[in-house]
């Protein structure tokens, strides 16, 4: 059965202090931002014109997201996450964030037939940030694909396409293998020999990561350590494009708590991240 999750929407972050992630986001990557208040401690960014990137700061007894207060929604903390690139832009990328100030680590993740050199760093409240080369020519294309324009972002800012990835910590490993596919519908890829370390397609069904392939995926292990000293997210809020009667379904079968609201579903997972379900964008 093909999967109802079509592609990544967007990613919500817990940050600290909000004028400083407003100047990180809008400065270094390049972002426009949607709408910033202060009172309720939202900044909302257009990554491109299918993704979005927002960030929260927790206020005392107030939720971010009124709609969302009965599942206990909270930004992710510590997320490693990924943007995309071309290729010929990495060292450009590199000199930047020099610019900038930031250190960085490259690793090449391909082969020595193929090289797929990508670049890691952090923001200012210790989310993991990754470049990651996509081949725009490459057949295996996510539902929105990444369009050259969306990297045109200013002299001093990323050449960001959009978002490639989220990764996601569970404690319980195994249980989250069998739940994700079952409870929602997400295309289990593989996993690798040395870890427990799970890849999930956002797309019809499972493929190949890696090798420049503009698909978008969904990470997820135990706490643990990945590349680049970088941890995946706690109770991380994420937002897909997905067919929402076959998520309902397996969501209510599943018997998740969840809320419907302005065209979304939006579920708690028994890990305590939340998964926000979008409808696919009219054209």
């Amino acid at each position: 059965m093909a999967s109802p999750i079509l592609d990544l929407a967007g990613v919500t972050l817990e940050v600290g202090h909000l004028p400083r992630g407003v100047r990180f986001y809008t400065q270094v990557l390049g972002l426009t931002l949607l709408r910033h208040d202060g009172s309720r401690g939202v900044a909302h960014f257009r990554v491109n014109d299918t993704q979005t990137l927002t960030l929260w700061k927790p206020v005392t007894r107030q939720p971010n997201d009124p709609r969302l207060a009965p599942l206990h929604v909270r930004g992710a903390s510590h997320l490693h996450y990924a943007w995309q690139i071309q290729p010929h832009e990495l060292d450009r990328c590199k000199a930047l964030l020099d610019e900038h100030g930031l250190p960085w680590q490259e690793i090449d993740l391909g082969t020595p037939e193929r090289p797929d050199p990508t670049v890691y760093f952090f923001d200012p409240f210790g989310h993991g940030l990754e470049l990651r080369g996509v081949d725009l020519a490459d057949g295996r294309q996510p539902a929105y694909p990444p369009t050259p324009g969306d990297g045109e972002r200013g002299p001093h800012a990323l050449p960001v396409l959009g978002l490639r990835e989220v990764a996601l910590a569970f404690v319980d490993y195994p249980a989250m293998k069998e739940r994700l596919p079952r409870a929602y519908g997400f295309a289990f890829a593989k996993e690798q020999p040395d870890r427990d370390f799970a890849q999930f397609t956002l797309g019809p069904g499972p493929e190949p990561d890696g090798n420049g392939t503009p698909r978008r995926w969904l990470y997820a292990w135990d706490p643990q350590v990945g590349l680049a000293d970088m941890f995946g997210g706690d109770h991380v809020y994420a937002q897909f494009y997905a067919h929402l009667d076959e998520v309902r379904r397996r969501v209510r079968a599943a018997g998740l708590p969840h809320v419907e609201a302005e065209g979304r579903l939006t579920v708690r997972d028994p890990e305590g991240h939340v998964f926000g379900f979008l409808a696919p964008p009219a054209g």
